[in-house]
C-alpha cells in the first residue's frame, strides 16, 4: 500500500474539525479564504486568499493555526 501524504492531510483536518470546502489532488480549500497545498511528505504551503502565509513542516501546528485563525467548523466554535 503506497502511502499518499494528501489523504493523510484530508484525515487531519476533518479530526481537528477543520472544514474541507474542495479538495483537487494535492489542494485545499478551506474556510474564510484558506488554502493547503501539499508539497511533499511532511511540507505543507498555507495561503490565504492568494497570498503565501507560510510553509509549514508539521499538520498539528498547521491545524493548531488555522483553528487559531477561524478556518473550522461550527460545531468546534
Amino acid at each position: 500500500m503506497e502511502y499518499n501524504e494528501s489523504d493523510f492531510v484530508e484525515y487531519a483536518l476533518k479530526e481537528i474539525g477543520i472544514e474541507i470546502l474542495s479538495r483537487n489532488d494535492k489542494f485545499f480549500n478551506l474556510a474564510n479564504g484558506f488554502q493547503i497545498e501539499v508539497e511533499g511528505r511532511d511540507l505543507y504551503r498555507l495561503s490565504h486568499e492568494g497570498w503565501v502565509i507560510s510553509p509549514f513542516d508539521d499538520i498539528g501546528r498547521l491545524c493548531t493555526f488555522l483553528q487559531n485563525n477561524g478556518s473550522q467548523t461550527s460545531k468546534n466554535n
